[in-house]
């Protein structure tokens, strides 16, 4: 009989995995990449073959002329991969209320400090923390801190110059994380994080250890974080790990006390949105808003910075006439303000600016914008012939935005993969889909410290190739193959370049 119970079990589960993975056929024989029970299309991503971005970019690549594609996650949920740009678009502002939340989602009740990040929350929730923290990313904030920024670079470089002569290879994601973990620190705590003068500066290996999880678990926390959110939440496993958690709770009181206090006084990121939330009188100043805000600057200005930054580092390297056009540009702006790296000069570099565009084209840190259908939506007929087939999306489902597959599509961008910075000259711009550059999101979800970010990295760029050329090293193994460990962009066996001193 026990034997008999368990058969039907078997059978039961078998049957129910087979009709899952039948949807897309059941609902309008949509065309997608055939998936596996409970993986879904996603195996590959489960065993590490490959990043899920560049599952995305394959499935992208085989349908050619469809405007979406129907596909499996894990546990065979339904979801599409967005082709059309007039469909991103659709998605990302049209549509908007259809498609408000994110994928990545976290319990509160075990990540309190994620869930403050608006990137997690949606709805009316959603409006009011992005309002508590926008305040904080204004363009006055953001110059606002230049002098701090500036510091920092001044650090940056002195670190080069003093490393160079002994140890010239330089791995160039450590050594731009660095700096965007002290500016970050800088700018959001009034703190220095030690970066260029302590190898076990504790700020810094926090910083990189919620971006880049060292352990088995922590990788699977990511994972389900990103693909199965529920699950965690049952397993009760936290996105943050506890000693983070009390890290951060621990540096942020200690800020607190140094301002009421007095010891400390400035205009920074933290005090922005310290003013804002308890002006009122509302947010108790222990609580999880004031920390998980916190949090918020470092996930906001620390991670894609640094990325963008080792990846420009690279591009420069590997085209020199590029580099040429850059170092003109910094020794023509410069020169107007008496050599000096100033708030006004940063803002001169504009064919810097393209060049770092072009860097995030070629090398976006998110290989996908994901949503979540929050209400029921038609799709549009996944081909053109298909005119009169209504397919909808139901609440829970996700629109998956390819960005690299975007960004190296040849017919948006002819020879994709050539670096060329004038591909965001005004008129290149215009003439191109306006959904067709990702790299910082758009609509109403746009990255909220996108000009922080570009700034920092601005002023750091400028104050280094002021005096130094970038060049390639001969450590750098070619082609640079990506981590399949980490849900951002990272080099498997980093980017490493060299450093010449100008003439």
């Amino acid at each position: 009989m026990i034997e008999l119970c368990i058969a039907l079990a078997v059978l039961a589960i078998c049957l129910y995995f087979k009709w899952s993975c039948s949807y897309w056929r059941r609902v309008g024989n949509v065309d997608g990449p055939q998936p596996l029970p409970i993986f879904g299309n996603g195996l590959e991503q489960i065993t590490g073959a490959k990043h899920f971005g560049e599952i995305f970019e394959e499935i992208y690549a085989t349908y050619p002329t469809a405007s979406w594609v129907g596909i499996y996650e894990l546990f065979n949920k339904p979801a599409i991969v967005v082709r059309d740009l007039e469909l991103v678009k659709e998605v990302l502002v049209g549509s908007f209320q259809h498609f408000q939340k994110n994928s990545f989602e976290v319990d509160e009740t075990i990540d309190p400090l994620v869930a403050i990040n608006p990137f997690t929350q949606y709805g009316e929730l959603w409006k009011e923390r992005r309002s508590q923290v926008v305040p904080a990313f204004t363009q006055t904030k953001i110059r606002s801190c230049f002098p701090i920024i500036k510091n920092v670079a001044e650090n940056f470089l002195d670190y080069v110059t003093k490393n160079r002569k002994t140890n010239p290879d330089f791995e160039a994601k450590d050594l731009c994380s660095r700096f965007t973990i002290d500016s970050v620190a800088s700018c959001a705590f009034g703190i220095d994080a030690e970066s260029f003068t302590n190898p076990d500066s504790e700020f810094r290996r926090v910083g990189y250890e919620l971006f880049h999880p060292s352990s088995l678990m922590a990788s699977l926390r990511t994972l389900l974080a990103l693909f199965a959110p529920k699950l965690a939440s049952l397993l009760r496993l936290p996105f943050v790990p506890r000693y983070v958690d009390r890290w951060f709770r621990k540096l942020v009181n200690e800020v607190i006390r140094q301002r009421k206090e007095g010891e400390v006084k400035r205009q920074d990121l933290f005090q922005a949105m310290y003013d804002i939330l308890t002006q009122n009188g509302t947010v108790d100043v222990n609580s999880n808003e004031i920390v998980g805000h916190s949090v918020t600057f470092l996930t906001e200005g620390f991670e894609t910075s640094s990325t963008l930054m080792c990846y420009f580092l690279y591009e420069l390297a590997a085209n020199q006439h590029i580099q040429d056009r850059v170092l003109n540009e910094i020794d023509c702006v410069l020169k107007e303000y008496d050599g000096k790296v100033t708030d006004e000069a940063v803002n001169k570099l504009v064919y810097m600016e393209r060049a770092m565009n072009e860097t995030l084209r070629l090398h976006s840190p998110v290989f996908a914008l994901t949503k979540v259908c929050t209400k029921e939506y038609e799709l549009p007929p996944q081909y053109s012939d298909d005119v009169g087939k209504r397919i909808r999306m139901q609440p829970g489902m996700s629109a998956i935005i390819p960005v690299n597959s975007i960004h190296y599509n040849p017919d948006i961008y002819p020879d994709p993969y050539r670096f060329d910075p004038d591909r965001f000259l005004d008129e290149n711009r215009k003439a191109r889909h306006r959904y067709s550059f990702l790299a910082f999101g758009e609509g109403p979800r746009i990255c909220l410290g996108m000009k922080f970010g570009l700034n920092q990295s601005k002023i750091g760029m400028a104050t280094l190739l002021n005096k130094y050329r970038v060049v390639p090293s001969e450590k750098q193994e070619l082609p640079l193959e990506i981590s399949r460990k980490s849900f951002l962009l990272s080099a498997k066996h980093g980017i490493w370049v060299k450093f010449v001193e100008r003439q």
